[in-house]
């Protein structure tokens, strides 16, 4: 099977030639009718009927499941893997070409949006949109199923940065490894969570947590991480999206975030 990098979207899209041409498929999700380009999440062996609570994890699972290509990868509509850049630009947007190149110079290598700042810890953000128990019973099925990610467990809640947003690439190994572990944890989860009272917003629980144990599964298996940014061709533009890209570049956002983070727990 030919090496893509799948397009998520939950609404009507089209992809672009350009993007088409750079070994990328769309998919849509939700057990939607095809009206699209590409695939539907709800084809094969499928968890689409969780997507309201799964978000674009349905889709994850699909690729996990109904592809066998040497290369896996997922990013979203409004939001894709590009080379530096002020604006949404469709030729900065990393090709297949190049994942391939940077894929084969090292075996334990895996594609990440840029790793994020925030100025609270990973849960208070968490805690934004989602429960404390939530985390708990999380905590509790990685305690109990995975006991050696337990220490990255509690050190990613406590710290202020992450690698959020639900957007991988990787050689197909790591991607089916990484995949096998997520849902061995979130199935048991949803197992043990009632969710009937939560608004629609909490009820995206999976796709929450699951931006959280990305960075337990790279620092436990000492992956290399290769950071490109993410755009939204949506939202990022603007002055205000600029000086944030100049602070990114100049390391002051980090900075900034983590003294805050830092006088916060002060």
């Amino acid at each position: 099977m030919k090496n893509k990098i799948y397009v998520v979207t939950h609404k009507p899209f089209k992809l672009s030639d350009v993007l088409l041409r750079k070994g990328y498929e769309l998919i849509t999700v939700g057990n939607k009718v095809n009206t699209n380009q590409g695939v539907l999440d709800s084809t094969g062996d499928n968890i689409s009927a969780k997507n309201k609570n799964f978000c674009e994890l349905t889709a994850v699972y699909w690729i996990w499941k109904n592809t066998n290509s040497k290369i896996k990868g997922f990013c979203h509509y409004r939001r894709y893997f590009t080379h530096n850049t002020l604006k949404y630009n469709e030729d900065k947007i990393i090709s297949m070409n190049e994942i391939e190149k940077i894929l084969s110079s090292n075996p334990n290598t895996i594609i990440l949006p840029e790793r994020k700042y925030y100025k609270m810890s990973a849960e208070e953000l968490y805690l934004q949109c989602g429960y404390k128990k939530d985390l708990a019973t999380t905590r509790q099925v990685i305690k109990e199923k995975y006991p050696k990610y337990l220490h990255e467990f509690d050190k990613m809640l406590s710290s202020n940065t992450g690698y959020i947003t639900n957007m991988m690439i990787a050689p197909a190994n790591i991607f089916d490894s990484y995949c096998n572990w997520l849902f061995d944890i979130l199935f048991e989860v949803e197992k043990r969570t009632d969710i009937s009272n939560y608004t629609a917003a909490e009820a995206r629980i999976y796709g929450y947590i699951s931006e959280r144990l990305v960075d337990l599964w790279v620092t436990h298996n000492k992956l290399k991480v290769v950071e490109f940014q993410s755009v939204n061709p949506e939202t990022d533009h603007g002055i205000r999206y600029i000086l944030y890209r100049l602070s990114v570049k100049s390391n002051m956002y980090k900075f900034i975030k983590s003294m805050i983070f830092n006088l916060h727990k002060n």
